[in-house]
């Protein structure tokens, strides 16, 4: 018995409040070591589990089996006073225990419930140290629909940071011919500008790939970076001609016509983007320019304009229409409902199809409607370029494409 007292470490007068509090601060020590990825300690615990239940019963029944012999209660005075003759023990039952609440357990019932206890606690170790290691770790969780973040605030600084970088190349440039008239063995400033040229396509290529290419600001940037592109690669190309002695200007020519398309579509996209566009007067570049509803020649006409009619640009805007055109040479000549009629520069057309080096387009007339087909160089795709808004005299708006438009600032 004494065995039990000491596994617990308790002596022999305490209570069964006692009893109970050291079994339960023990049982959380071995229930730690239950959860043991060793298996050997594992074992050993479940059976010290089973060792400290044993002896916590076996103290309690001796502490309610010791309440039960006395049959004596102290008088006021101090004395004892024995209630009764000591009777016979009775015939053999089954072992009581009382908690503490004074409700009577049946001792059979208390080794049920510590069985069940005991597999309880073997389950729920099994499951931690052999079922939860073997879950599949760091699954990514699917992003809630609506909460992606757009991936343009990022192509914009890659657009601003391209720009510095290619500008850095193209100063280096200057100042190496001006120091030394050539650009022979310049290999570390060719690898620098190449290094800048795969940045801008692996920035093209991401923006290209993403859910947001075919935006009104995923199309403009695409434009925008496509400028640079041209740009860094006429400044490689006229490096690769200038380090092995050989021209390079007609590269750097390309790479200049980069700049101006990037400044121009740049500019477009700041005003699109914060919408601060301050209205400039301008004047009609053409005869009968159509004034639009909308900035796309396959919008309704809402007036005819004069050359040099003055008016005022109001806003600037993209074509976001793909099959936009409209000829882009004088004279062309074409079989329209079954004769053949002249073309001016300007008309528009709507580009219904394509075969090899030729446009199907839907041309709209005065006499009629008809399919015309037109060599690709005759046809200038308009999307993506740019229409101003223009309010006339009368106050009437509307959108006219850019090559008839001539803002007073340009004269």
């Amino acid at each position: 018995m004494q065995d039990y007292y000491d596994l617990l470490g308790l002596n022999e007068n305490c209570t069964k409040d006692e009893a109970k509090n050291a079994f339960m601060s023990k049982k959380k020590e071995v229930q730690g070591k239950m959860l043991s990825r060793d298996s050997e300690e594992r074992a050993a615990a479940v059976k010290e589990l089973g060792e400290l239940t044993s002896a916590y019963k076996a103290i309690v029944e001796n502490i309610t089996d010791a309440n039960k012999t006395s049959n004596s209660v102290k008088t006021e005075s101090g004395g004892i006073i024995i209630s009764g003759p000591i009777q016979p023990p009775p015939k053999p039952v089954p072992p009581i225990k009382v908690n503490p609440s004074g409700t009577a357990i049946n001792k059979n019932m208390m080794i049920i419930f510590g069985m069940i206890l005991g597999i309880l606690v073997l389950g729920i170790a099994v499951y931690f140290v052999f079922i939860q290691p073997n879950k599949p770790k760091n699954i990514p969780i699917p992003p809630t629909i609506g909460t992606s973040a757009s991936i343009i605030p990022k192509m914009e600084d890659a657009k601003e940071r391209h720009n510095g970088n290619i500008a850095s190349i193209a100063k280096l440039i200057n100042d190496t011919v001006n120091k030394k008239g050539n650009l022979k063995g310049e290999t570390e400033l060719l690898n620098s500008a190449m290094r800048v040229e795969q940045e801008v396509l692996d920035t093209l290529t991401e923006l290209r790939n993403s859910s947001e290419a075919n935006t009104r600001k995923g199309r403009m940037l695409i434009r925008i970076l496509q400028a640079e592109q041209k740009r860094i690669n006429g400044l490689v190309d006229g490096l690769r001609a200038g380090v092995n002695g050989l021209d390079y200007q007609a590269a750097f020519k390309i790479g200049s016509e980069g700049y101006y398309e990037y400044d121009r579509l740049n500019s477009e996209y700041m005003h699109f983007e914060t919408g601060d566009f301050k209205p400039q007067m301008a004047y009609v570049r053409g005869d009968d320019v159509f004034l639009r509803s909308a900035p796309s020649t396959n919008s309704s006409v809402i007036k005819t304009l004069k050359r040099n009619s003055g008016l005022d640009a109001i806003a600037v805007q993209t074509c976001d229409d793909e099959r936009a055109g409209m000829i882009n040479t004088d004279n062309v000549v074409v079989g329209f409902n079954g004769q053949n009629i002249r073309l001016a520069k300007g008309q528009p057309l709507t580009i219904t199809g394509e075969n090899g080096s030729t446009y199907q387009c839907q041309l709209n007339l005065e006499n009629g409607s008809g399919t015309i087909y037109v060599d690709k160089v005759n046809v200038k795709k308009l999307y993506g370029e740019t229409w101003y808004k223009v309010r006339l005299s009368g106050g009437t708006e509307g959108w006219v494409y850019k090559d008839f438009i001539q803002l007073k600032r340009d004269m």
